[in-house]
């Protein structure tokens, strides 16, 4: 088992705990959304790569068992900016919630 693989083995539950999405499809048949997990989880592995939204992408088409163990599959991937945009837009809402309390 790989450094990465060992990661997100432990990043996945997680995320699927802190985003109550545990029972979620990472990647929604039917045009669906992404679930919050599988957004966390990539956001998590770039910033343990140390790469760009782009970059992780691009690592992960060439990891199959590290997107297997978040949900995916390599035609699923989400492409960068919707990965960036998704993680802003969940940051956005948890610091607007912490300003309501």
């Amino acid at each position: 088992m790989t450094q990465i693989s060992r990661f997100i083995g432990e990043v996945v539950p997680v995320a699927k705990r802190v985003t109550g999405d545990g029972d979620e499809s990472a990647a929604p048949e039917g045009g669906g959304g992404f679930a919050d997990y599988a957004f966390v989880s990539l956001h998590c592995l770039r910033v343990y790569l140390d790469t760009s939204y782009r970059m992780t992408i691009d690592l992960l088409k060439e990891m199959p068992q590290i997107i297997g163990e978040i949900g995916l599959e390599a035609d699923d991937l989400p492409h960068p900016s919707t990965l960036c945009k998704a993680f802003d837009d969940m940051s956005m809402s948890d610091r607007l919630r912490s300003c309501s309390s």
